[in-house]
């Protein structure tokens, strides 16, 4: 990556709350949750704010009348990996005796918007540590969300590597040293490695080059950005080390093959299945999706309101395979 591009990222730091199930009294569940404040640093238009809204309050809509398939399936796949683990309390379905992935809410609890860029235009892993802080506003057990305009310019931070995200599960405090606090940084997939991070909403930088498609929002900068935040989310919440630490969990369950964690469930589901976004993918084409005949946009689920997204495909541990909505 050229220390000029300019980019978009955004930093995750992901603290989940304890798990605690009760199937006896399911209004007492307080299940875990993943609450997101919100920090818009520069300028972005209303379509990129609104879909990233939109995208998050998704992925827990369970709604009967909303159209299938919808955003909250590929979300429970997420959550599935948490079945690994012995997490104290979590119950079986009465009838199948099944054990029940604990669930994951996640909801927007803050959003702040800074377009003076009070940290200038040049961002360093450092001082995007600062950008943290301030989304965190001294709150405990949150998740700050930090977006960079794309006129912020990026110095290291090792995109178009054969990635358009990355996450740590550190960061250094004030004092140099090291400190539990998971993160993900997801680049400006319109403006940096667009081929790469944009497909297929822009055409491929290599490879087969399949066919581009409408963004369903049009505009591709806030599609494409809900596909690598997706991402992020799915890998770093699905990160065994995560997952141990913050959901109080026992190691995991002992295989057939000896004592090591089965290898279905592996640390980056969504990486794994990158460019899948249906059944029947190969390079250069997406898999099975649909186009709104209306728009023309390019979608495999259904969110809120309606509303249709293009997400990944993500590692179903239970199949073996990369699972998409459609």
């Amino acid at each position: 990556m050229a220390s000029s591009s300019s980019s978009l990222f955004i930093i995750t730091f992901l603290l989940l709350a304890p798990l605690c199930f009760s199937f006896d009294s399911p209004s007492q569940i307080p299940n875990g949750t993943l609450d997101l404040s919100l920090l818009w640093y520069g300028p972005f238009t209303p379509v990129q704010k609104e879909r990233v809204q939109d995208f998050i309050e998704s992925l827990n809509f369970d709604a009967k009348e909303g159209l299938d398939p919808k955003v909250s399936a590929w979300w429970k796949v997420v959550e599935s990996y948490q079945e690994r683990y012995e997490v104290k309390e979590i119950y079986q379905h009465e009838k199948s005796n099944r054990t029940v992935a604990p669930r994951i809410k996640v909801k927007i609890v803050r959003s702040y918007v800074d377009e003076k860029m009070k940290y200038g235009k040049e961002v360093t892993i450092e001082n995007g540590e600062k950008l943290v802080e301030t989304a965190m506003e001294n709150m405990s057990k949150v998740v700050p969300v930090v977006f960079l305009s794309a006129q912020v310019r990026s110095h290291g931070l090792g995109f178009c590597n054969k990635t358009c995200q990355r996450y740590a599960l550190t960061v250094k405090d004030i004092k140099g040293k090291e400190k539990p606090q998971p993160y993900v940084m997801v680049s400006d997939p319109e403006v940096q490695c667009p081929g790469e991070c944009a497909w297929p909403f822009h055409i491929a930088n290599k490879g087969p080059h399949g066919m581009t498609y409408q963004p369903p929002s049009g505009e591709i900068g806030a599609d494409a950005l809900v596909i690598q935040l997706a991402t992020g989310l799915a890998d770093i919440a699905a990160n065994p080390a995560l997952t141990e630490t913050l959901f109080k969990s026992e190691p995991p369950y002992i295989t057939d093959v000896g004592n090591q964690s089965s290898p279905d469930y592996i640390e980056e589901p969504a990486t794994k299945c990158i460019r899948v976004f249906g059944s029947g993918a190969f390079p250069g084409f997406t898999g099975r999706i649909r186009v709104d005949p209306i728009t023309g946009g390019a979608f495999n689920s259904h969110g809120i309101n309606h509303l249709k997204f293009l997400i990944p495909s993500v590692w179903d541990p239970k199949t073996k395979s990369c699972w998409a909505p459609m």
